[in-house]
Protein backbone atom coordinates (compact mmCIF):
# COMPACT_ATOMS: atom_id res chain seq x y z
CA UNK A 1 0.00 0.00 0.00
CA UNK A 2 1.26 3.14 -1.10
CA UNK A 3 2.22 6.01 1.93
CA UNK A 4 -0.06 9.32 1.42
CA UNK A 5 0.82 12.21 0.03
CA UNK A 6 1.96 15.68 2.13
CA UNK A 7 2.43 18.90 0.06
CA UNK A 8 3.53 21.66 2.36
CA UNK A 9 3.32 25.23 1.64
CA UNK A 10 5.35 27.15 3.51
CA UNK A 11 7.95 30.50 2.72
CA UNK A 12 10.19 29.66 5.76
CA UNK A 13 12.74 27.57 4.77
CA UNK A 14 13.51 26.03 8.40
CA UNK A 15 10.49 25.80 9.32
CA UNK A 16 9.47 23.71 6.28
CA UNK A 17 12.42 21.32 6.61
CA UNK A 18 11.88 20.59 9.82
CA UNK A 19 7.90 19.61 9.30
CA UNK A 20 9.04 17.77 5.64
CA UNK A 21 11.32 15.61 8.06
CA UNK A 22 9.52 14.87 10.60
CA UNK A 23 6.16 13.95 8.78
CA UNK A 24 8.39 11.97 6.23
CA UNK A 25 9.16 9.37 8.14
CA UNK A 26 5.34 8.53 7.75
CA UNK A 27 4.45 9.99 4.38
CA UNK A 28 5.67 10.81 1.11
CA UNK A 29 6.76 15.00 1.62
CA UNK A 30 6.53 17.76 -1.10
CA UNK A 31 7.47 21.09 -0.45
CA UNK A 32 6.68 24.74 -1.73
CA UNK A 33 6.96 27.93 -0.91
CA UNK A 34 4.62 29.97 -3.42
CA UNK A 35 0.58 30.12 -3.48
CA UNK A 36 1.23 29.72 -7.62
CA UNK A 37 3.75 26.54 -7.12
CA UNK A 38 0.97 24.72 -4.81
CA UNK A 39 -2.04 24.93 -7.17
CA UNK A 40 -0.01 24.31 -10.02
CA UNK A 41 1.08 20.79 -8.21
CA UNK A 42 -2.36 19.92 -6.81
CA UNK A 43 -4.32 20.42 -10.19
CA UNK A 44 -1.51 18.01 -11.99
CA UNK A 45 -0.52 15.67 -8.76
CA UNK A 46 -2.18 13.74 -6.56
CA UNK A 47 -2.20 14.51 -2.99
CA UNK A 48 -4.17 13.54 0.20
CA UNK A 49 -3.54 16.68 2.35
CA UNK A 50 -2.02 19.98 1.85
CA UNK A 51 -0.37 22.14 4.57
CA UNK A 52 -1.02 25.55 4.23
CA UNK A 53 0.48 28.56 5.18
CA UNK A 54 -1.20 31.19 4.92
CA UNK A 55 0.97 34.40 4.99
CA UNK A 56 2.56 33.91 1.21
CA UNK A 57 5.23 35.84 -0.94
CA UNK A 58 3.00 35.79 -3.59
CA UNK A 59 -0.74 35.25 -3.02
CA UNK A 60 -3.08 35.17 0.46
CA UNK A 61 -3.30 31.91 2.13
CA UNK A 62 -6.73 32.27 1.56
CA UNK A 63 -7.20 32.57 -1.87
CA UNK A 64 -4.88 29.62 -2.06
CA UNK A 65 -7.08 27.61 -0.19
CA UNK A 66 -10.49 28.90 -2.09
CA UNK A 67 -9.00 27.37 -5.38
CA UNK A 68 -7.92 24.43 -3.54
CA UNK A 69 -11.94 23.69 -2.52
CA UNK A 70 -12.64 21.48 -5.09
CA UNK A 71 -9.29 19.41 -5.17
CA UNK A 72 -10.06 16.06 -3.44
CA UNK A 73 -6.84 16.92 -0.80
CA UNK A 74 -7.95 17.88 2.34
CA UNK A 75 -6.45 21.55 3.99
CA UNK A 76 -4.97 22.25 7.22
CA UNK A 77 -4.04 26.05 7.29
CA UNK A 78 -0.82 26.87 9.25
CA UNK A 79 -1.55 30.75 10.81
CA UNK A 80 0.44 33.17 13.14
CA UNK A 81 -2.65 35.40 12.57
CA UNK A 82 -4.72 35.02 15.99
CA UNK A 83 -7.23 36.98 14.77
CA UNK A 84 -10.77 34.46 14.93
CA UNK A 85 -11.85 36.26 11.65
CA UNK A 86 -9.00 35.16 9.71
CA UNK A 87 -9.29 31.45 11.01
CA UNK A 88 -13.55 31.52 9.61
CA UNK A 89 -12.60 32.67 6.56
CA UNK A 90 -10.16 29.96 5.78
CA UNK A 91 -13.10 27.36 7.55
CA UNK A 92 -15.28 28.97 4.85
CA UNK A 93 -13.16 28.95 1.86
CA UNK A 94 -12.75 24.93 2.60
CA UNK A 95 -9.79 23.87 4.98
CA UNK A 96 -10.16 21.13 7.11
CA UNK A 97 -8.79 22.53 10.09
CA UNK A 98 -5.78 24.80 10.80
CA UNK A 99 -3.30 25.16 13.58
CA UNK A 100 -1.79 27.95 15.14
CA UNK A 101 1.93 29.60 15.14
CA UNK A 102 3.73 28.93 17.03
CA UNK A 103 2.42 25.44 17.41
CA UNK A 104 4.07 22.46 18.96
CA UNK A 105 5.34 19.58 16.37
CA UNK A 106 3.68 16.79 18.56
CA UNK A 107 0.00 18.44 17.99
CA UNK A 108 0.85 19.29 14.15
CA UNK A 109 1.61 15.09 13.76
CA UNK A 110 -1.35 14.59 15.70
CA UNK A 111 -3.68 16.56 13.60
CA UNK A 112 -1.92 15.31 10.08
CA UNK A 113 -2.63 11.90 11.42
CA UNK A 114 -6.45 12.49 12.09
CA UNK A 115 -7.09 13.30 8.78
CA UNK A 116 -4.96 11.29 7.02
CA UNK A 117 -6.60 8.15 9.18
CA UNK A 118 -10.22 9.87 8.05
CA UNK A 119 -9.27 9.57 4.55
CA UNK A 120 -8.11 6.03 4.20
CA UNK A 121 -11.12 4.95 5.67
CA UNK A 122 -13.27 7.32 2.53
CA UNK A 123 -13.20 4.39 -0.18
CA UNK A 124 -9.86 4.54 -1.62
CA UNK A 125 -8.70 1.15 -3.55
CA UNK A 126 -4.58 0.52 -4.39
CA UNK A 127 -3.03 -1.52 -6.74
CA UNK A 128 0.73 -1.34 -6.63
CA UNK A 129 1.49 1.95 -8.42
CA UNK A 130 -2.29 2.68 -8.82
CA UNK A 131 -4.66 4.36 -6.50
CA UNK A 132 -8.72 5.36 -7.36
CA UNK A 133 -10.64 7.31 -5.01
CA UNK A 134 -13.99 6.13 -5.32
CA UNK A 135 -15.77 9.53 -4.06
CA UNK A 136 -14.27 11.89 -6.62
CA UNK A 137 -13.54 9.21 -9.52
CA UNK A 138 -10.13 10.40 -9.32
CA UNK A 139 -6.72 7.65 -10.53
CA UNK A 140 -3.58 8.05 -10.51
CA UNK A 141 0.01 6.34 -10.77
CA UNK A 142 3.36 7.51 -9.11
CA UNK A 143 1.16 10.57 -8.43
CA UNK A 144 0.17 11.40 -11.83
CA UNK A 145 -3.16 11.39 -12.95
CA UNK A 146 -4.63 8.84 -15.50
CA UNK A 147 -7.45 10.58 -17.39
CA UNK A 148 -10.54 8.25 -17.49
CA UNK A 149 -14.01 8.88 -18.69
CA UNK A 150 -16.72 7.49 -16.52
CA UNK A 151 -17.39 4.30 -17.66
CA UNK A 152 -13.55 3.56 -17.85
CA UNK A 153 -13.45 4.65 -14.18
CA UNK A 154 -16.43 2.41 -13.18
CA UNK A 155 -15.27 -1.14 -15.06
CA UNK A 156 -11.47 -0.43 -13.64
CA UNK A 157 -12.78 0.34 -9.86
CA UNK A 158 -14.99 -3.36 -10.06
CA UNK A 159 -12.19 -4.85 -10.86
CA UNK A 160 -10.21 -3.67 -8.24
CA UNK A 161 -12.69 -3.65 -5.86
CA UNK A 162 -13.34 -7.62 -6.48
CA UNK A 163 -9.52 -9.02 -6.88
CA UNK A 164 -8.80 -12.21 -8.49
CA UNK A 165 -12.66 -11.98 -9.01
CA UNK A 166 -13.24 -12.80 -12.90
CA UNK A 167 -16.13 -11.10 -14.12
CA UNK A 168 -18.05 -12.15 -17.42
CA UNK A 169 -18.47 -10.22 -20.17
CA UNK A 170 -22.72 -10.18 -19.39
CA UNK A 171 -21.40 -9.32 -15.79
CA UNK A 172 -19.69 -6.28 -16.50
CA UNK A 173 -22.47 -5.41 -18.98
CA UNK A 174 -24.86 -5.48 -16.74
CA UNK A 175 -23.23 -3.76 -13.65
CA UNK A 176 -21.28 -0.96 -16.46
CA UNK A 177 -25.06 -0.49 -18.75
CA UNK A 178 -27.66 -1.19 -16.31
CA UNK A 179 -31.15 -0.75 -18.41
CA UNK A 180 -29.14 0.22 -21.63
CA UNK A 181 -28.78 -2.52 -24.34
CA UNK A 182 -24.76 -1.53 -25.42
CA UNK A 183 -23.30 -3.12 -28.63
CA UNK A 184 -22.13 -6.93 -29.08
CA UNK A 185 -18.26 -5.41 -28.18
CA UNK A 186 -18.78 -2.45 -26.14
CA UNK A 187 -17.04 -4.23 -23.32
CA UNK A 188 -14.07 -5.84 -25.32
CA UNK A 189 -13.64 -2.26 -26.60
CA UNK A 190 -13.91 -0.69 -23.15
CA UNK A 191 -11.43 -2.81 -21.60
CA UNK A 192 -9.29 -2.15 -24.87
CA UNK A 193 -9.29 1.67 -24.27
CA UNK A 194 -8.33 1.56 -20.49
CA UNK A 195 -5.80 -1.16 -21.27
CA UNK A 196 -4.27 1.63 -23.80
CA UNK A 197 -4.21 3.93 -20.90
CA UNK A 198 -2.83 1.76 -18.74
CA UNK A 199 -0.05 0.88 -20.97
CA UNK A 200 1.16 4.70 -20.82
CA UNK A 201 2.09 4.24 -17.23
CA UNK A 202 3.63 0.49 -17.74
CA UNK A 203 0.31 -1.09 -16.46
CA UNK A 204 -0.45 -2.64 -19.50
CA UNK A 205 -0.67 -6.41 -18.10
CA UNK A 206 -2.88 -5.02 -15.47
CA UNK A 207 -6.16 -6.19 -16.71
CA UNK A 208 -5.80 -10.18 -17.44
CA UNK A 209 -8.20 -11.90 -20.22
CA UNK A 210 -9.18 -15.56 -19.07
CA UNK A 211 -9.98 -16.66 -22.22
CA UNK A 212 -14.11 -18.23 -22.21
CA UNK A 213 -14.52 -16.22 -18.93
CA UNK A 214 -14.13 -12.93 -18.79
CA UNK A 215 -11.24 -10.69 -17.20
CA UNK A 216 -10.19 -10.14 -13.59
CA UNK A 217 -7.08 -8.12 -12.03
CA UNK A 218 -5.37 -10.48 -9.68
CA UNK A 219 -3.71 -9.92 -6.14
CA UNK A 220 -2.58 -6.23 -5.02
CA UNK A 221 -0.18 -5.11 -7.57
CA UNK A 222 3.69 -5.60 -7.72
Amino acid sequence: MSRGRILIVEDDDRLAEVVARELGRGYETVVVDTGKDALFLAETQRFDLVLLDLNLPDMDGIDVATQLEANPADVIMLTARSDVASRVRGLYAGAADYVSKPFDMEELLARVYARMRTRSRAGQVRWGRLEMTLADRSCFVDGERVDLSAQEYHLLALLLEHPDRVFSKRTLEDRLYAEQQPDSNAIEVLVSRVRKKLAAVELASMIETIRGLGYVVRGEGP
